[in-house]
């Protein structure tokens, strides 16, 4: 075989190009013995460039990255701790571009990641320890992980934090162990740092660096205590990392055996004045400054390591007591329920007519003892809270634990932007620093993935600090990298039965964490849009973080800021909060632009999730000659992209001065043009900012939105007919509007697929447009909670509820008659209405602004549509439509409708359509 031949084999079984030049090197161009050992973890110290050694050779002489030199010895010993680790996938299309001189853009076939190393500026590659590793969404790594029994010591008493040597206290506490240090899924060259900075400080001397003679016992105690905050450990390692030599005077660093100072007596007592000219007692822990710390990378590694330990602790501790209290308060009723009318409180969906003689039937209608019946969404009028306020007090304890947490913590973050300038450790960060960061890090994707900005707004103090972290991990060219790739997280453990002290953890890609900050980003945005046009007339300004460093008197600006922040009405703290996400987010990629390129940032910020303009089109040529899979990802991606959107719905009129809009409610729109109604404006760009990232997108079915652009309160929802219904993929538009005291009051919601006016598709859809749901108020019972529930939840409830399978039963007195032959060709009826008028009426005359997304949807569906069709003829009954057979069934009466259209003549309509879609997709 040739050596061109055996290098692209190797690239066909994902090994990264200088990896596999180098196997091919050591191996003599035998393919299998090279695969073996890159497989093995012989090279993972090897960059992914197409330099071969010689790349190797660079990155070594690279500082603080995790490319340098892979410790062998290390590595084997750590074997029996960490585990093996087996790579299922992994994908890297860095080296194959560079090998190929490919101008791809280095985005990966399954579009899940991109080239993160290589740059217009090579000296890039040596600044980035990732610079070579590729982390896929599609990765998975398989680590047998050890199961330590846990440990404890024995350790000097902390009193406020400070070491009481007097009375000689001891107190015990839990010690990190190596399995517990270790854990995670490392590339092989971590598992070595990892394992060899443990083992050095667990056991072992430390010589005097001066010469003299004299060495010092450390052991693991003294660095790998956990107490029981980070204040009392930062307090307790001072205290032990440093020794005074009896013989020279000098003051020794355990962690990393080098001079942290010199002891001068003054007034008859020991000083140390260290490297960074800071006189403090060494013998009191509470004067320790945090250069006593950051002058040494070894022990900023063992502080980072056991603060994201104490996060992560404290975070999945604090979320299991929060789940307690909220799964002991009152739980909600269920989503579908069926009760009698005599307790008409509970039915949320049904029919509401105004006919006194309808109503009176109800009690007639039933059968047995239970009486009439219905379906609906299960909201009350009053809720017991109690539960509710109690998980909320816990959730704010926990997050200030949290915040506190990730404030002290992240000043030993590498910062090359410290104030009074970067340490020594910032510019040379240890490799086990850089192993923590990336492996322990899942608190951060965790509270990113928070779907409800007005949740995030409310812990404000929590995500700000969370924003400060990654703040300061994009501003550092070794860490920023980070923050765009995806992250390896446990999907499952698994007892060896072989290796009874052992388990098996499968871990695998997700989201990175710049990716989850787009999603909050869109809400921002979306929310801020709400806002538009609030005026407060005195905002207090925010205190900066340079207010902080130039004043005198830090407890007056702190002060000053809580009594500005009590002045200010929830909207305008609504918007700061929406503001700072986005101007973190603006950090961030421009952090990134400085370390890692323009080009980097641009291919980063291709793949992140987006709010489209209107006109969202899908470049293909529909279903024909694509697989299903395909087609499925390819409309749900679609879906996704385009359920959003803002829009024009203004028309023009010659009537009015004011603006009218294409809109049912218009007129209602018109009447409060101009007024100022923040609470109002609160409520919805709150609304906003979940509907934009939380509506459902599937196959089977999804809600559409669009929003005026200027007009947030007039808003237009298209629901895709749910699988399995008989209004399975057709497409109903509803047009709502959000009234002057919404939200305190429920929307109003019309019904604008009718047919013009004649189909009743629904027991609670009626042919003038009304929708009948408790939430809506238009049907009896309580079902809007002011200030609670939202127009997600409506849009939902008519997806599920009344958009359902056996629409016969949503009439309260047929709920008991499911599969009856009534409630058969109640169904056949709806079908046909559907064909007619959800299908082929919408792909004729879509209605605005939906009238991309209705040929998308279609067109994509075509397949699809017509094996549903295929299926309905099965299903029919051979009768025409009876476009509103809820008067027929009640009145026992047939409708005099002129609409005789049969299952068959909708059918070939439908099909025809469908097949001119598809034949203009082609033609263009």
């Amino acid at each position: 075989m040739s050596d061109d031949a055996a290098f692209a084999q190797l690239l066909d079984m994902g090994i990264p190009g200088g990896r596999a030049k180098a196997a091919l090197q050591r191996s003599k161009g035998d393919v299998m013995s090279a695969a073996e050992r890159v497989f093995a973890g012989e090279f993972d110290d090897i960059p992914s460039d197409d330099e071969g050694e010689e790349g190797a050779d660079l990155a070594r002489a690279g500082t603080g990255n995790l490319n340098g030199k892979r410790l062998h010895d290390a590595d084997k010993a750590s074997g029996s701790s960490s585990g093996s680790r087996q790579r299922r996938k992994s994908t890297s299309l860095v080296e194959d571009d560079v090998i190929n001189g490919s101008d791809d853009d280095g985005i990966s076939e399954d579009g899940d990641g991109f080239d993160i190393g290589f740059e217009e500026d090579g000296d890039r590659l040596l600044s980035d320890p990732y610079a070579g590793e590729f982390f896929s969404k599609d990765r998975v790594e398989k680590i047998v992980q050890p199961v330590e029994k846990e440990r404890f010591a024995e350790v000097p008493l902390l009193s406020d934090h400070k070491i009481d040597s007097v009375k000689g206290g001891k107190t015990r506490v839990k010690l990190l162990g190596r399995g517990e240090w270790m854990s995670g899924c490392p590339e092989g060259n971590e598992q070595s740092y990892l394992f060899q900075l443990y083992s050095m400080l667990e056991e072992g001397q430390v010589a005097c660096p001066s010469g003299c003679g004299q060495s010092f016992a450390r052991n693991k105690e003294q660095f790998f205590a956990l107490f029981p905050d980070f204040a009392s450990y930062l307090a307790y390692i001072t205290n032990n990392i440093r020794a005074r030599c009896p013989k020279c005077q000098h003051v020794v660093c355990l962690a990393c055996g080098e001079r942290a100072g010199t002891v001068t007596m003054l007034n008859g007592t020991a000083h140390n004045q260290n490297r960074l000219g800071n006189w403090k007692g060494i013998s009191d822990g509470s004067n320790f400054v945090n250069g006593d710390l950051l002058h040494c990378p070894n022990i900023q590694g063992v502080i980072l390591g056991v603060g994201l330990h104490m996060i992560e602790r404290t975070f999945s501790d604090e979320i299991a007591v929060i789940g307690s209290k909220q799964a002991s308060s009152k739980a909600p009723p269920s989503k579908k329920i069926k009760t009698s009318l005599a307790a008409q409180s509970k039915i949320l969906v049904g029919p509401h007519d105004d006919d006194d003689d309808f109503d009176s039937d109800y009690d007639n209608r039933g059968s047995g003892a239970t009486g009439s019946k219905g379906t609906g969404y299960a909201g009350r009028a009053t809720e017991d809270r109690s539960g509710q306020l109690e998980a909320e007090k816990a959730q704010a304890v926990a997050d200030e634990k949290i915040r506190a947490l990730l404030s002290h913590v992240s000043i030993y973050l590498p910062n090359l932007h410290r104030e009074g300038g970067a340490r020594s450790s910032d510019l040379l960060v240890h490799p086990t620093a850089l192993a923590h960061l990336r492996r322990r890090s899942s608190f951060v994707n965790d509270l990113l993935r928070n779907d409800s900005l007005f949740d995030m707004s409310q812990r404000g103090g929590l995500y700000r600090a969370l924003f400060d972290w990654l703040e300061i991990v994009s501003g550092h060219e070794a860490l920023a990298s980070m923050l765009a790739m995806p992250q390896m997280r446990p999907a499952k453990t698994e007892h060896l039965p072989n290796e009874p002290g052992s388990v098996l953890v499968t871990y695998e890609g997700s989201s990175s964490p710049r990716e989850l900050l787009e999603n909050c980003v869109i809400q921002a945005q979306a929310a801020l849009k709400g806002l538009q046009g609030i005026v407060q007339e005195e905002e207090a300004q925010e205190v900066t973080e340079e207010d902080l460093r130039m004043s005198k008197n830090e407890v007056a600006v702190i002060e000053r800021a809580k009594a500005d922040h009590a002045k200010k009405d929830e909207n305008v703290l609504l918007r700061e909060f929406c503001q700072r996400i986005i101007s973190s987010a603006e950090t961030i990629d421009k952090s990134l632009m400085e370390t890692k390129g323009k080009s980097f940032v641009k291919r980063m910020q291709e793949q992140l999730p987006r709010l489209p303009g209107a006109g969202v089109l899908v470049k293909d040529s529909g279903s024909r000659g694509v697989t299903d899979e395909t087609v499925i990802k390819i409309y749900e991606e679609w879906a996704g992209r385009a359920r959003f959107q803002y829009c024009d719905l203004t028309t023009p009129s010659e009537s009015s001065k004011k603006t009218a809009y294409k809109h049912a409610y218009s007129g209602l729109l018109q009447s409060i043009d101009g007024l100022d109604l923040p609470k109002r404006s609160l409520a919805i760009a709150k609304e906003l900012a979940v509907l934009t990232t939380s509506l459902p997108v599937a196959w089977h079915s999804t809600i559409f939105l669009r929003v005026d652009e200027a007009r947030v309160d007039a808003i237009k929802a298209m629901i895709i007919g749910p699988e399995g219904t008989p209004y399975e993929n057709g497409c109903f538009v509803f047009d709502i509007f959000l009234p002057s005291d919404y939200n305190r009051v429920c929307p109003q919601v019309k019904s604008m697929t009718t047919n013009g006016g004649q189909y009743r598709y629904n027991p609670n859809l009626y042919a003038d447009g009304k929708v009948c749901l408790s939430l809506l108020g238009t049907w009896q019972g309580p079902g809007w909670i002011s200030g609670q529930s939202t127009l997600l939840q409506v849009l939902i409830s008519i997806q599920s509820l009344i958009l359902c399978e056996e629409p016969y039963l949503n009439e309260p007195g047929w709920s008991g008659r499911g599969g009856s032959t009534e409630s058969k060709a109640y169904s056949a009826n709806v079908r046909r209405m559907v064909m007619v008028d959800a299908m082929a009426n919408n792909i004729k005359s879509p209605p605005h602004p939906f009238e991309n997304d209705i040929k998308t949807h279609f067109r994509l569906k075509a397949k699809s549509l017509r094996e549903q069709i295929i299926k309905w003829k099965a299903l029919d009954d051979g009768k025409a439509i009876e476009p509103d057979r809820m008067s027929f069934s009640l009145s026992g009466n047939r409708s005099n409708s002129s609409d005789k259209m049969t299952f068959d003549k909708a059918a070939a309509e439908v099909r025809k359509l469908l097949d001119d879609l598809e034949a203009k997709q082609e033609e263009n």
